[in-house]
Order: C-alpha cells, then sequence, then structure tokens
C-alpha cells in the first residue's frame, strides 16, 4: 500500500469516527427527549479499483421500533378516550351525592319523605307544614342543580371538541409541512432524523386526540390513516370543520341540528361519517359526552321529575286534570310532550309558598281548597307519602325498575356510577397497556450505558488512525531528510 493511500485510509477513518462521535453525543443528550429516534452511523469499505480505500460514510440510519410506537398511539388514544369521560361522569356523579351525603339527592328525597310523616303525624302544626314545604323546595333545587351542572358538562365538551378540532389541524399541517422538508433531505442527501423526530412528536400529538396510524411512503414520507380507512394526510392534509355553539340547553341534539356537527374536507380518502373516522380518543370523548351520555344522564332525571311530580298531583284530589300539584314545570302543569329539560324547570307550586302569598295549609287540605279545612285532617298528608314512598315504576327514562322515590334516586346514582366505574376500569387497562409499549419502545431507544461502550471504541479507532497518520508523517519526514 502506498504512503498516500495509507494516509487517505487513515483521513476516511478519523472522519468516520468523528461523525460517530457526534452521534453518541447526540443520542446521550436527547436520551430523555420525547419522540427521539436513536441515531447510527452507516458505514460500509470504499474501493477505488477494486482496492480498499479507507471507510464510507453512507449516512445515518434513525432506529425506532415502529411496531411498539404504533401500538402505544392507539393505547394512548383510548385512555384519552376514557379518561376523559371518567373525569366528567365523576363530576356528575359528585353532584349527585353518595347516599350517605346529607348533600345528596337520595337524602333530599328522604328528608322529604320524613317531613311528610312528620306532618301527618300533627297536620295542625304550621312548623311542621312549613318544614315539607322547604324540604320539597330543597329537593326541587337539587335537581336543579344537578341538572344546570349535566348542561354545564355539555358545554365544556362543546367547547372542548372546538379546541381540540383547532390543535389537531394544526398538527396535520405539522405533519403535512414536515413531511415535504423530509423529502427534500432525503433528495438533496441530507440527513432527516431530526425532521423526523419533530414529525413523530406532531402524530404522537394527533394520536392523543383521535386513533391514527403511519403508513410509509416514498422519500421518508409517511400518510395518516385513522383504523376505519380514512386519509387524514397523503401528500395533503386534511381539515376539520366544527362550530362550537354559545349556550347549549336539554332539547338541543346533534339529531335536531342545534348542535354542529364535525366535517372533513380534503381527505383524500372517507369512509364512514366523520365521527365513525375518529372513533376512540379525546375527541370522540367529548363527542360521546355531549351527545350521548350526559343526554341519558338529562334524560333520566327529567323522567325523576315527571316521576314527582305525578306522584304528587296523584296525591291531591283537590287537582282537576291539567292543572300544576305541589310540584311544577316552572310554575305550570307537567306537559308529556315538553319533558326534555324538565329537571331545570322544576319548582314548587307557589300555592304553598308564603313569600309568593301562598299558604301551608294548602299541603294539609289540597292546593284548590277554597278555605283551610279541620286541623286535625291528615288524609291528604298520608297520600303524599305512600305515594312517594310506593313502589312505582316512572313513565319515562331508561334503566329503571319500580321502587319508590328514594329508590329511584338510588337507582339513577347508580346508573352514573357504573358508567362511571366501567370508564375508570378501562382507563387502568389502558393505562397499563401505554407503560407496556413505551418500555418496548424505550427498550430499542438510547442506552446510554451503551453509547458510552461505542463511545470507548471510537476512542480507540480514533487512536488507531491517528497512530497511522502520525506513521506515514515519520517516513515523510524520514524520505525529506535523506
Amino acid at each position: 500500500m502506498s504512503i498516500s493511500a495509507s494516509l487517505s485510509n487513515a483521513l476516511s477513518g478519523l472522519n468516520a469516527v468523528s461523525r460517530a462521535a457526534e452521534l453518541v453525543s447526540a443520542n446521550v443528550a436527547n436520551s430523555m427527549t420525547e419522540g427521539y429516534g436513536r441515531r447510527e452511523l452507516s458505514l460500509s469499505a470504499e474501493t477505488v479499483g477494486g482496492r480498499g480505500a479507507g471507510v464510507r460514510v453512507n449516512g445515518v440510519e434513525r432506529i425506532v421500533n415502529e411496531a411498539a410506537v404504533a401500538d402505544r398511539r392507539l393505547a394512548e388514544a383510548e385512555l384519552g378516550y376514557h379518561d376523559a369521560r371518567a373525569q366528567v361522569l365523576t363530576r356528575v356523579e359528585q353532584v349527585i351525592g353518595a347516599p350517605n351525603s346529607d348533600a345528596s339527592l337520595s337524602a333530599f328525597v328522604d328528608r322529604f319523605e320524613q317531613s311528610l310523616i312528620t306532618a301527618a303525624a300533627n297536620p295542625s302544626s304550621s312548623t311542621m307544614l312549613s318544614r315539607v314545604v322547604d324540604s320539597a323546595v330543597g329537593l326541587a333545587r337539587k335537581i336543579n342543580e344537578i341538572s344546570g351542572r349535566i348542561q354545564q358538562e355539555r358545554q365544556v365538551a362543546d367547547g372542548s371538541i372546538s379546541t381540540q378540532v383547532e390543535q389537531l389541524n394544526t398538527a396535520l399541517l405539522d405533519v403535512d409541512r414536515l413531511n415535504r422538508e423530509i423529502r427534500k433531505q432525503v433528495n438533496s442527501g441530507g440527513d432527516p432524523s431530526g425532521l423526523m423526530d419533530q414529525r413523530q412528536r406532531a402524530v404522537d400529538e394527533i394520536g392523543t386526540f383521535i386513533r391514527v396510524q403511519a403508513v410509509p411512503r416514498e422519500h421518508g414520507q409517511i400518510a395518516l390513516l385513522t383504523p376505519n380507512g380514512t386519509t387524514l394526510v397523503d401528500y395533503q392534509a386534511a381539515t376539520f370543520t366544527f362550530t362550537a355553539t354559545n349556550l347549549i340547553t336539554p332539547d338541543m341534539t346533534l339529531a335536531s341540528g342545534a348542535v354542529s356537527d364535525l366535517q372533513i374536507i380534503g381527505a383524500s380518502s372517507v369512509n364512514g361519517s366523520p365521527l365513525e373516522a375518529i372513533s376512540g380518543g379525546s375527541l370522540a370523548a367529548a363527542f360521546a359526552l355531549r351527545d350521548d351520555d350526559l343526554p341519558r344522564i338529562q334524560s333520566n332525571l327529567d323522567a325523576l321529575s315527571r316521576d314527582l311530580i305525578e306522584r304528587a298531583n296523584a296525591a291531591d284530589p283537590t287537582l282537576l286534570a291539567g292543572e300544576a300539584g305541589l310540584f311544577t314545570d316552572a310554575g305550570g302543569a307537567l306537559d308529556p310532550l315538553l319533558e326534555a329539560g324538565l329537571a331545570s324547570r322544576l319548582s314548587v307550586n307557589s300555592a304553598v309558598l308564603i313569600e309568593q302569598g301562598g299558604a301551608v295549609w294548602r299541603l294539609r287540605d289540597g292546593l284548590n281548597a277554597a278555605t283551610a279545612g279541620p286541623a286535625s285532617a291528615n288524609d291528604i298528608l298520608n297520600a303524599y307519602r305512600t305515594s312517594i314512598s310506593g313502589a312505582r315504576l316512572p313513565s319515562s327514562g331508561v334503566g329503571f325498575d319500580a321502587g319508590s322515590s328514594s329508590a329511584l334516586a338510588g337507582q339513577f346514582l347508580s346508573q352514573v356510577g357504573l358508567d362511571r366505574q366501567a370508564s375508570v376500569e378501562r382507563q387502568g387497562f389502558e393505562a397499563a397497556r401505554v407503560q407496556a409499549f413505551r418500555d418496548a419502545e424505550q427498550a430499542g431507544g438510547v442506552d446510554t450505558d451503551h453509547e458510552m461502550q461505542k463511545l470507548l471504541l471510537i476512542e480507540r479507532s480514533y487512536a488507531a488512525n491517528a497512530k497511522v497518520i502520525q506513521a506515514v508523517d515519520e517516513m515523510l519526514q524520514s524520505l525529506l531528510r535523506i
């Protein structure tokens, strides 16, 4: 081998170890960076005229466990879905209240029933009758409070949809832009690894909103597809459109068009509806809460309110058909065709409210009684008590068994609790899956101990190549001295 060939080989070796040292440094520095793919230097033998001419740096390989990343994204989307539902259902369950809490719906029903028992035992006592009125007002207000929280959570879910759609669109555009920049880097022979790290973080962000899969394309690009086959990015980014609703009331539903639906614009392929395309993830959870879970809870609360009105009406023989009883729909009679949102309008008849010109003796003698009857009469009070405590199947609602008002309140809480518990259990399951896939992903990531071992080998390679250059230098010096 000639001196010039030896020098060329050594210089190529120094260039390779220098590049390798840079990669080791980058790997160690980013060992805890989200979305960072471990770098490996690709080398091969350089030949000239069939003879060895040192080492060639082919490029940098970005090492990522794509299967683990894909599984982790799907698991994170499911985790986001159940986490969002669990949080909202927990808040609704808390406002309903545990049965052993004095502020619970069951406690208000029980206090109302107990006040009827004590008033029936002493019907001449205005104090006892006032307690019945107060407990009825408290019960109506508690139901109003629960209904208000349900609508508040629907409003929050609607706002969350709007925010997530905006963030999702931004992330999709980021992926499309990074795809184009990566293609330029690949075509020009550059290293696109840093851009790929950014793109992975952008796709991870998308994966928190919806379930998405990355499919490789030429020149280092990727396409993003949802599990149902809708394409979100493939040489162009799709756009989601949604319009937030300023005020949501119980009667406003997606089916009626009163609240906004989701639309996809610019997708190269769309399968099924936009809501089917986003199944799984926190965005789907927000739609499920706004349009399914919370309206179902509201509907059953409206059913309890209607049941309470009908029980009270049945106990008062002075009422005519179509007249408002002890419990009213915003002061008026119940209209079964206008049940939506009844819980938010439930109130106590002004005929028994002293501050509104009413009289508490009407509880004892009937709301339509012209004058006060015998102070010892307790037939209507006993009828109220019997009606409230009797087993009855509500006229509307889903999932109820026949029971007293107190039992129905307990069933209502149980329905919400079971939904919440199911989401909490799935939340724990998906969290474990996410951690398992993260562990698998990190197993192929940066191992700092291994990087330090590589650094030792790089140091030896550097020393060996430097020794060759030193030997060549000594040989040249010897030749010059001759």
